[in-house]
């Protein structure tokens, strides 16, 4: 139950989990492995995520160039460890993303997001605005009856890719100002 934290790595290795509501029996080969990007759970947010809000705004497929520049210059430190360790999924999440209808609206969910945080929340750092903004993708998987019997570890993992993906599209957080002086 994701809503209720349904924990993976709260059991140990290769014991039996019999919990929940179905109290069916699993065994948990999860803990001490390391964390492996579901794809499915990846499309199924994502095509979740493209239907929630109809915000018109062109989809642009560059990204930008210097990650750790724009790291440093909105100072994150949380978020930081986080998107270095989701690097390796930026080709999944975009293969993902060409299958998935309106994914324009993804990446414009994910930005108005982040500006109505930034302009409107209580915010003591840009770290503080990525967990807003995870928040709140990981409370509209978690009112989604479809999503119920996933694993927090598994969206965890699938909301940060598709958070880092928005960050290199400089959807999320601000970009580098162009120096206009050279």
């Amino acid at each position: 139950m994701l809503g209720k934290h349904r924990n993976i790595d709260s059991s140990g290795d290769g014991t039996i989990n019999n919990t929940g509501d179905g109290a069916k029996f699993e065994i948990n080969n999860y803990a001490g492995q390391k964390k492996v990007l579901n794809r499915t759970y990846l499309f199924d947010f994502c095509l979740k995520f493209s239907v929630i809000e109809d915000v018109p705004e062109s989809y642009n497929g560059e990204f930008t160039s210097d990650y750790e520049g724009k790291m440093e210059y909105n100072e994150i430190e949380v978020y930081k460890d986080i998107f270095f360790e989701c690097d390796h999924y930026l080709d999944d999440v975009e293969t993902i993303l060409e299958g998935i209808p309106k994914r324009q609206r993804i990446l414009s969910n994910i930005n108005n997001k982040y500006k109505k945080i930034k302009r409107f929340g209580q915010w003591g750092n840009k770290d503080e605005l990525c967990e807003g903004v995870y928040d709140y993708l990981i409370d509209v998987i978690q009112n989604d009856n479809n999503f119920k019997d996933i694993y927090v570890e598994d969206a965890e993992l699938a909301i940060h890719a598709l958070m880092y993906y928005a960050f290199t599209k400089c959807k999320l957080l601000d970009p580098i100002p162009i120096s206009t002086t050279g």
